[in-house]
C-alpha cells in the first residue's frame, strides 16, 4: 500500500468521523432544543427588528431545525422604540413560532418575513400612538428607513391564542381601552368548526372623553394579516355602546384596524343625536331619543350610510349621507335627509329649547327659548345637505302640517345656511333663507321669507259646532325680513331689526267675533239667536317694524261690511311684554254698543286683557244718570250711529311700504 493511499484513507476516515461528529452535534443540539443560540438569536433579531428581543434566555429555549424552523420559547418579548420603550409591543407567554427556510430567504433579500404559525397561550400587546403621530407599532430596519407598520415586515400565516389583552393609547385618536380576546384561525386543524375561527373579544375604555364598551366576533383572521392589499373580506360582528349611545353592527371586513372594505348592517340609538356627534367629533342637532337603521360601509377616503328609518321622537325620517375629511383638515358630512314626517318638536333643544324639562325661561315666566347655542360645534366640521320631508308638523293640534317642506342646508367655517326654502302649507307657499354666523362668540342672524296663497280656514283648524262659518278665512301673504345677534333664540329675537307686512285678501270673518270685537252687546246677541254668518272682508293689512327687540305696529287693519277692526300698540322681545289696543268702528246702527277699546297688556307667558275705562264710563255714566228719570232712556247713549270715518278706511288699506 502505497503512501498516497495510505493518506487518502485516512482523509476519508477523518471526513468521516467529522461528519459523524457533526450529526451526532447536530443531533444532540436538535434533542437539547439549540439552547445555545438563545442569546445570539436575541441579538440578531433585535438587530433585524431595531426593537429589544427577549427570548425568556436559554432554559426555555426550544428550536428544531429539521424541516423548518421550529420555535418554542416560554416568554417571546419585543419591546417599543427608544422614544417609548415601555410598556413592551408584544409579551406572548408559552409561544411556539414556526418559520419555513424559502421564507427566511426570501427575508434577507428585502421580503417581509412569512411566518407559517404564530400560537402562543397567552399574548399581550400594547399600541401606542403620540400627538405627533409616532406609532410603536411603526418599525424601522435601518436609520435611513422611513418607519413602516409591523404587517409590512412581518406577516402571519396563522395565528391562534388561548388568552389575548390588547391595549391601546393612541393621543391622536383621543382613544384609551382594553380588549380581552381569544383569536384562533384554525383552518389548518381538522375537526375545526368555521365558526370557532376568528376574534372574541370584549373592550372597555373611553374614546374623546366618553365611556366605551363593545364585544367583537369576527370571521379568519388571514385576511388581516396577511398584508396583501387584495384580501377577500371576512364577517364581523359587533355590539358597542360610546358614551350613551348604542351601535349594532353585523356585516364584513378586509381589514380591522384600518376599516377598509367595511360594508354591513347596523342600528344605532340614544338620547339625544348631539351625544353621539360629540363622541365621534361631530356637529349633529340635540334631539329626543333616537334609533337609527341602515347600511354602512367604508370607501377608501370616506364613510357613507344610508338610512333606511331613523326615528327620533315621533318623526320618521331617512337619508343618504357621505363623511369624510375635507381638504382643510375639517371634517365634512353630504347627503339628502328625507322622510315621512319631522316634528318641530324634535328639533326643539337643536333651536334651544331643552327636551324633557321646564326651560329656565318658562321657570321664569318667559317664553322664549333661552337655552346657548353649541356655536363651536357649527366650527367642528362642514357640511352640504339637501333636506326633503314629506309631511312638518308644528306640534300643534290647531294649525296644518307643512306638506312638504324642501331646502338646503350648509355649514362651512362656522356659517350655516338654509337657503332654497320650500314649504307648501294650506295651498299656500313659503320660500326664503334662514342664516347663523357662529364664528364668533356673539352669532348673527339673518333671516329672509316670503309667502303667499295661504288660506287661513285651512291653516287655523277651527271647529264649530252646528255647522257655524270658521271664525277667519281667506288668503294671506307677506314677508318677514330679521337681523339679530346672540348666543341663544331669546337674545336673537330681542336684539333684532328689520321689518315684517302682512295681506289678507278674499276674506271671511266670524259676523259674531266682530260684535264681540266691538263689544257690541245687542247685535252680538241677535246674531247667537238668529245663526252666526260669515262677514266679507274688505282688506286687512297688517305692518310691523321691529327695533332692537321692540315690535311696533305701524298699522293693522281689517275692514269688513259691518266694521273695521284696528290694533295700534307695541311689544317687546326683549321683556316679552304686550301694549297692544284693539279698537272695533262699527258701519251700522246698534243699540247697545260700548264701543270701548280692548288693551291686552301683560307678558307673552300671561296676558291680561282690559277694556279702556274712559271710554267706558262716558257711556255708562250718563246711562246710570238717566235711568233714574226713564230706565228706557238709559239706552240713548248706547246706541252707536255708525262711524262715516270708518267707511274711508278701505282707501288707507294698501299694501304698506317697507319702513
Amino acid at each position: 500500500m502505497s503512501a498516497r493511499s495510505t493518506a487518502a484513507g485516512l482523509a476519508c476516515r477523518l471526513f468521516l468521523a467529522t461528519c459523524c461528529l457533526l450529526a451526532t452535534l447536530f443531533a444532540w443540539s436538535e434533542w437539547r432544543g439549540w439552547f445555545f443560540l438563545a442569546e445570539p438569536a436575541e441579538r440578531w433579531l433585535t438587530a433585524a427588528v431595531a426593537r429589544t428581543v427577549d427570548l425568556g434566555g436559554r432554559d426555555t429555549f426550544a428550536l428544531r431545525l429539521l424541516g423548518g424552523i421550529d420555535l418554542r420559547v416560554d416568554r417571546l418579548r419585543i419591546g417599543g422604540p427608544e422614544w417609548a420603550p415601555r410598556p413592551a409591543l408584544m409579551d406572548a407567554r408559552e409561544a411556539r413560532l414556526k418559520l419555513r427556510y424559502t421564507d427566511v430567504f426570501r427575508m434577507l433579500r428585502g421580503a417581509p418575513l412569512r411566518i407559517e404559525s404564530l400560537v402562543a397561550e397567552g399574548l399581550d400587546l400594547h399600541l401606542a400612538r403620540g400627538d405627533d403621530g409616532r406609532a410603536n407599532w411603526q418599525f424601522e430596519r435601518t436609520s435611513n428607513e422611513p418607519a413602516r407598520p409591523l404587517l409590512d415586515w412581518v406577516q402571519p400565516a396563522h395565528v391562534e391564542v388561548t388568552q389575548g389583552r390588547l391595549v391601546v393609547d393612541d393621543a391622536s385618536l383621543t382613544l384609551a381601552l382594553t380588549a380581552n380576546f381569544s383569536m384562533r384561525d384554525g383552518s389548518e386543524r381538522a375537526g375545526d368548526a368555521r365558526d370557532e375561527r376568528g376574534i372574541r373579544a370584549i373592550i372597555d375604555g373611553r374614546y374623546r372623553q366618553s365611556p366605551l364598551t363593545a364585544t367583537l366576533s369576527t370571521g379568519s383572521t388571514l385576511p388581516w394579516l396577511s398584508g396583501e392589499d387584495d384580501v377577500p373580506a371576512v364577517p364581523i360582528t359587533l355590539a358597542l355602546k360610546l358614551g350613551r349611545a348604542a351601535l349594532s353592527f353585523d356585516g364584513r371586513v378586509q381589514d380591522l384596524l384600518t376599516q377598509r372594505g367595511l360594508d354591513g348592517r347596523y342600528t344605532l340609538s340614544g338620547p339625544s343625536l348631539a351625544a353621539l356627534g360629540d363622541a365621534l367629533a361631530m356637529t349633529l342637532p340635540s334631539t329626543p331619543a333616537f334609533s337609527l337603521q341602515g347600511r354602512l360601509q367604508r370607501k377608501p377616503d370616506a364613510w357613507q350610510t344610508a338610512i333606511d328609518t331613523a326615528r327620533i321622537g315621533r318623526s320618521r325620517l331617512a337619508g343618504q349621507f357621505r363623511y369624510e375629511t375635507g381638504r382643510d383638515g375639517l371634517p365634512w358630512l353630504g347627503g339628502t335627509l328625507n322622510g315621512s314626517v319631522l316634528w318641530l318638536a324634535d328639533l326643539g333643544p337643536a333651536v334651544g329649547v331643552p327636551e324633557g324639562e321646564q326651560s329656565s325661561a318658562r321657570r321664569n315666566g318667559r317664553v322664549l327659548p333661552d337655552r346657548h347655542f353649541d356655536l363651536p360645534s357649527l366650527r367642528a366640521m362642514n357640511a352640504d345637505i339637501r333636506i326633503d320631508i314629506e309631511r312638518f308638523e308644528s306640534g300643534s293640534d290647531s294649525l296644518q302640517a307643512i306638506a312638504p317642506l324642501r331646502g338646503s342646508l350648509r355649514l362651512t367655517d362656522g356659517v350655516l345656511d338654509i337657503r332654497d326654502i320650500e314649504a307648501r302649507l294650506a295651498h299656500g307657499w313659503l320660500t326664503g333663507r334662514i342664516g347663523l354666523d357662529g364664528r364668533a362668540d356673539i352669532a348673527q342672524w339673518d333671516v329672509q321669507l316670503r309667502g303667499g296663497g295661504l288660506r287661513l280656514e285651512e291653516w287655523i283648524r277651527q271647529p264649530r259646532a252646528d255647522g257655524a262659518p270658521p271664525y277667519v278665512a281667506g288668503r294671506v301673504g307677506g314677508r318677514i325680513e330679521l337681523r339679530g345677534q346672540g348666543r341663544s333664540s331669546a337674545e336673537l329675537l330681542a336684539s333684532s331689526d328689520g321689518h315684517a307686512a302682512l295681506v289678507w285678501t278674499q276674506g271671511r270673518v266670524s259676523h259674531l267675533a266682530v260684535e264681540a270685537a266691538g263689544i257690541d252687546v245687542a247685535q252680538a246677541l241677535g246674531v247667537m239667536l238668529s245663526g252666526d254668518a260669515a262677514l266679507p272682508v274688505t282688506c286687512g293689512i297688517a305692518d310691523l317694524q321691529v327695533r332692537k327687540g321692540r315690535v311696533t305696529v305701524a298699522g293693522a287693519r281689517v275692514d269688513t261690511a259691518d266694521s273695521t277692526l284696528g290694533v295700534d300698540g307695541s311689544l317687546s322681545l326683549v321683556d316679552e311684554r304686550l301694549d297692544l289696543v284693539a279698537r272695533a268702528a262699527p258701519k251700522d246702527v246698534s243699540p247697545l254698543s260700548l264701543r270701548t277699546p280692548v288693551r291686552i297688556t301683560g307678558r307673552f307667558a300671561q296676558p291680561e286683557v282690559s277694556l279702556e275705562k274712559g271710554p267706558l264710563l262716558a257711556r255708562l255714566l250718563p246711562a246710570a244718570a238717566l235711568a233714574l228719570v226713564n230706565p228706557l232712556a238709559a239706552l240713548l247713549p248706547l246706541i252707536d250711529p255708525g262711524d262715516d270715518g270708518a267707511k274711508s278706511a278701505l282707501a288707507r288699506c294698501s299694501t304698506p311700504s317697507r319702513r
